[in-house]
C-alpha cells in the first residue's frame, strides 16, 4: 500500500469494491481546506493486487479538486 504523508494524520473511512479493484477513501484528521473550512478527503485506488494506481484529494464540503 502506498505510504500517507506522515505530516497528515489520515483515518480510513470509507472502503468499496469498485470492480478492478478497492477504492479506500480517508478523512485528514488535522487538515482543513483553506478556501471553506472543509474536511480534506484522499481516495486511493488500488488494482487486483492491491498496488495504488490512482490517487485524488477533494474538499468534502465544497468538492473542489485538491490534488497536486
Amino acid at each position: 500500500m502506498a505510504k500517507l504523508p506522515d505530516e497528515i494524520a489520515w483515518t480510513l473511512i470509507n472502503t468499496e469494491d469498485w470492480g478492478g479493484g478497492l477504492e479506500r477513501t480517508y478523512r485528514a484528521e488535522n487538515v482543513e481546506h483553506a478556501g471553506c473550512g472543509g474536511d480534506v478527503i484522499l481516495v486511493h485506488l488500488h488494482d487486483e493486487m492491491g498496488a495504488v494506481t490512482g490517487a485524488h484529494s477533494r474538499c468534502d464540503k465544497c468538492g473542489e479538486d485538491l490534488t497536486t
